[in-house]
């Protein structure tokens, strides 16, 4: 069926009906509601279907609409997480809309606090899609804040990691050293999650020295090594001693070659490379002019 048929009447069945027509008719305002959120619901799954997926994200939001003065607060997120799911590839900021609209109805009407935070994670995704940053960050601090709230410690941790690399990212780094030294006093003595504790240390110590405070990047590497050390025995901990000696000497030729040898073996990704930058320019070369 035409889902522009169907569009049709279910803005009959909302206006409003009295008199005669309201008695030959027989159906009471909740009744039409009801019938016409069934009808948009169809007109959106019919549009869904020929791709037309902003089409289909405006039906799913007036289902959402009329439930919604129905006083059907299930049924309103239910509506909004498909709207959010037709706009997300086509018009991200009316997926935002969409979804924080369903994680406010999870969090005060519902307690779904499990379906807030991974909801909330796929916001801070859409945030970062649109270049939104500080939303992102905000979005998951809070995820990481809701899955605390549901025991879930393991996606806490990856969703404030999320928000770790966020911050490092922008240069908030006191931020994102706390995020990560929290993260690390979580997994310390946890088997599971001991393999990724190298990085945590090495990307809590990059955002020290981004700070330009050698010494705390030190001692900071000392107390991971008593925490845990096998932190010694890996290669993140010997370019971070290698960095620190380049730092002491002020040679800049001898940090390159150290990052570019580890290179060759692990991989810098896009967030690390930064850092790295950030402090060859800010912290190496810096102690290299004062020598001169």
């Amino acid at each position: 069926m035409d889902p522009r048929a169907l569009i049709a009447d279910a803005e009959k069945l909302t206006k409003p009906q009295s008199g005669f027509f309201s008695f030959i008719s027989g159906s009471s305002s909740s009744y039409r509601l009801e019938e016409a959120t069934d009808l948009y619901i169809q007109a959106a799954n019919q549009y869904r279907l020929s791709k037309e997926f902003n089409l289909a994200g405006q039906q799913f939001v007036k289902a959402a609409d009329l439930q919604k003065q129905l006083g059907n607060h299930n049924d309103v997120a239910n509506h909004l997480i498909e709207a959010y799911k037709c706009f997300k590839g086509v018009s991200p900021q009316d997926a935002i809309d969409s979804l924080s609209q369903a994680i406010h109805i999870f969090l005060t009407q519902n307690g779904q606090f499990r379906r807030a935070a991974n909801f909330t994670m796929d916001l801070g995704e859409l945030y970062e899609s649109v270049g939104d940053t500080e939303s992102a960050i905000k979005s998951y601090e809070q995820a990481g804040d809701y899955f605390v709230t549901d025991h879930a410690e393991a996606l806490s941790s990856k969703a404030f990691l999320k928000c770790a690399d966020l911050c490092a990212g922008s240069k908030n780094f006191k931020k994102a050293i706390e995020l990560y030294d929290n993260i690390i006093s979580k997994s310390l003595g946890n088997n599971l999650t001991k393999w990724n504790l190298k990085d945590y240390f090495f990307k809590s110590i990059l955002c020290i020295l981004c700070t330009d405070d050698v010494v705390e990047a030190h001692k900071k590497s000392n107390t991971f090594l008593n925490d845990e050390p096998s932190w010694e025995s890996t290669r993140e901990y010997k370019l971070i001693q290698d960095i620190l000696e380049s730092i002491d000497a002020g040679d800049v030729q001898g940090f390159s070659d150290k990052v570019f040898e580890y290179d060759q073996f692990s991989k810098l990704d896009k967030l690390k490379t930064q850092l790295l930058l950030q402090i060859k320019n800010s912290v190496v070369e810096q102690d290299d002019d004062d020598l001169l």
